[in-house]
């Protein structure tokens, strides 16, 4: 009896532990088919690193340092006005009396100049559309409008400093339409280098005439408009210029060069000195959406070359050699987005500035200020 009961004892047993073996291999076969799926299922890709921020905006009246994504149109319309007011002869401030007691009138130099212009106030509105053909390149066009106001006074007779008049003409029209292609050649996170390529194409008059102009014999004529009241050159012009710029945090930086080179002369037989121009910059954002910028500019342009035989008054402004010199700058700035009032792709930009060095071919009237203001949307 007690050998039964061992025997069924021993056999309970080995039935537990065989039913504990299947168990066990029933899990490791379970882990092993689990182990297998991980193996088959490929590892998810790392996430893409995050696009870098949008560089700031620079200064509105710098161009070409500013691009559109791919695919992306900017539509630009930039009001311009300006004032110039008092004559230069080199560095040195002159009077009207000085001007037209040892001046010469270049067409007679037995006489010196009768006509010394006194203020003119210039307004331009000018249509930007800015294009990216692709990530590093884009074109832009350029037309618009540009209107000129002078005030004059005309003194009496051949000689002497007895003022006889004041004339007060205006002079309107399209300005000359540029078409220009940027360039991206080098990007970092910081730097980028843009270089630009422009043509200046003569749609802008350079004939426009003062009506009932009052001249120092008294008589009352219609005249053509000195050179520096016409609102078109006449000449096919080429632009090249780079920019160079960066930012770090809030701050921002740059430099840029842009020339204006006449290809030849207009049919009136004349073409503008080659105009250089240098600016450098300095920029703070002080929150997302919102750039303030800093800017010295400076220009150097050559006199004019050859002359209109319709531009012959004995007027200071009727000699080819005195326009062009040396001019120094300070502009200060500041853009704002669109997105503080709900519109994203907007932003409005201003810029105003004064010259700080004047070195003049002249007598010269001579520049006093400058305001623009730009309203941008991205389409």
């Amino acid at each position: 009896m007690k050998k039964g009961r061992h025997f069924s004892h021993v056999r309970l047993c080995a039935r537990r532990s065989i039913a504990g073996a299947t168990l066990s291999l029933v899990a490791l076969g379970a882990q092993a088919s689990d182990l297998e799926k991980k193996l088959a299922t490929p590892a998810p890709a790392p996430a893409a690193p995050a696009a870098p921020p949008a560089p700031p905006p620079g200064p509105i009246g710098v161009f070409g340092v500013d691009m559109p994504a791919a695919g992306k149109l900017v539509v630009s319309i930039t009001p311009t006005i300006g004032n110039l007011s008092g004559i230069k002869m080199g560095t040195r401030t002159v009077s009207n009396e000085y001007i037209v007691s040892t001046v010469p009138f270049f067409l007679n130099p037995t006489q010196t100049v009768r006509i010394v212009p006194q203020n003119i106030a210039f307004r331009t509105q000018i249509l930007g559309l800015s294009y990216g053909v692709t990530r590093d390149f884009n074109v832009v066009l350029n037309a618009g409008m540009a209107e000129k106001s002078l005030d004059t006074i005309v003194f009496k007779g051949a000689s002497g400093i007895l003022p006889l008049a004041r004339n007060y003409p205006t002079t309107a029209s399209l300005s000359d339409f540029a078409l220009s292609g940027v360039y991206r050649v080098y990007q970092d996170d910081i730097n980028r280098v843009q270089i630009s390529l422009g043509f200046s194409f003569p749609t802008g008059s350079n004939t426009a005439t003062f009506n009932d102009f009052i001249l120092p014999n008294r008589t009352v004529q219609n005249i053509r408009g000195f050179y520096g009241m016409q609102l078109g050159t006449g000449t096919f012009d080429i632009m090249p210029g780079v920019v160079y710029a960066g930012y770090l945090g809030p701050w921002s930086w740059g430099a840029s060069y842009r020339g204006r080179f006449p290809l030849g002369p207009n049919p009136q037989g004349y073409l503008w000195g080659d105009l250089h121009e240098l600016s450098g910059w300095g920029g703070y954002t002080w929150i997302p959406g919102l750039t303030t910028t800093f800017r010295a500019s400076a220009s150097l342009q050559g006199p004019i070359r050859g002359w209109d035989p319709e531009i012959r008054g004995a007027a200071v402004p009727s000699n080819p050699l005195f326009y062009g010199g040396q001019r120094v700058e300070l502009f200060g700035g500041a853009t704002v987005s669109g997105r503080f009032v709900g519109y994203e792709n907007w932003s409005l930009g201003v810029e105003a500035g004064l010259p700080v060095y004047q070195n003049l071919n002249g007598p010269q009237i001579m520049k006093n200020w400058q305001a623009s203001m730009q309203l941008k949307v991205k389409i």
